[in-house]
């Protein structure tokens, strides 16, 4: 089974070394355009399966001087929520409501650090979207890759299906004390369905550098070669005739098939056209 799937691009200055040398470095979800982009949502329950006793130590020294009992007793604690209470009746204060506020504030630099664990390529089921030409071909300056990908494929288990829903998917304590395997598909590639004219897909891997640090070189880039997986080229309806013809030398040397995207007389399609002569 094999699956032809696109990438909308512009020039930048090293654009020859995705489209002509195939190499594509994933991205990380911080800098994505939607802010609930694979962004892990947390039920109230698994505040204390999240955060460590460390945590809860950092929070409540926002509030009082603590003594050497008091770290004892929160790090020996097997309930972490009662410990913390007890230390405010100790020091004779009452329990503030804007604790575990804080608490919250503090998981939420943590949920950066998890997209941070996650590198990712977006592609698409479609290379005729009138919005994607203009959000990441730069205004149908750019141009499109076809990749194709079959099941032998080393990329093809990486691919999943982003899902468009109302609502988050919230991880449950349960979730993670049944290690559903499923989290971080559900997480990385679910979107608000306001996204669903992207018809995307994705192919999700490691910041290795994050998480294999002691075996990767932080200088080195993590990159897809890709290079086997494209078969053609679509350029842009306002494309630029210098890169157009870089493009279909390029394609004639190695056997790609281009297409010129051309908008519509009658409606507000774009159709795709072949360029006989490459």
């Amino acid at each position: 089974m094999e699956r032809k799937l696109y990438r909308y691009r512009s020039f930048k200055d090293d654009w020859k070394e995705e489209a002509f040398d195939g190499i594509v470095e994933p991205s990380s979800p911080l800098y994505f355009n939607d802010p609930y982009d694979c962004g892990f949502c947390f039920q109230e329950d698994i505040l204390s399966e999240l955060l460590g006793k460390e945590d809860y130590i950092k929070a409540l020294e926002k509030y009082i001087p603590l003594k050497r009992e008091d770290y004892d007793l929160i790090l020996s604690s097997t309930d972490i929520e009662s410990a913390v209470q007890i230390v405010f009746q100790n020091h004779g204060k009452k329990f503030p409501d804007s604790f575990f506020k804080s608490l919250r504030n503090d998981a939420s630099e943590c949920m950066d650090e998890l997209k941070d664990a996650v590198r990712v390529v977006c592609l698409s089921e479609t290379y005729d979207s009138m919005l994607m030409w203009s959000h990441y071909a730069r205004n149908h300056t750019g141009y499109c890759i076809e990749y194709e990908f079959n099941k032998d494929d080393m990329y093809y288990s990486s691919l999943h299906q982003v899902r468009y829903t109302k609502d988050r998917f919230n991880i449950s304590k349960k979730d993670i004390l049944e290690g559903r395997k499923d989290i971080i598909d559900k997480t990385v590639c679910s979107k608000a369905d306001v996204w669903s004219y992207e018809k995307e897909w994705r192919i999700v891997t490691e910041n290795y550098i994050k998480t294999r640090p002691s075996k990767v070189d932080p200088k080195t880039r993590c990159v897809l070669y890709l290079k086997d997986n494209i078969k053609a080229f679509y350029l842009g309806a306002k494309i630029n005739e210098k890169e157009k013809s870089e493009i279909i030398e390029f394609a004639k040397k190695n056997n790609r098939i281009v297409y010129q995207m051309i908008l519509s007389a009658n409606t507000y399609e774009l159709r795709a056209e072949r360029i006989d002569n490459v």
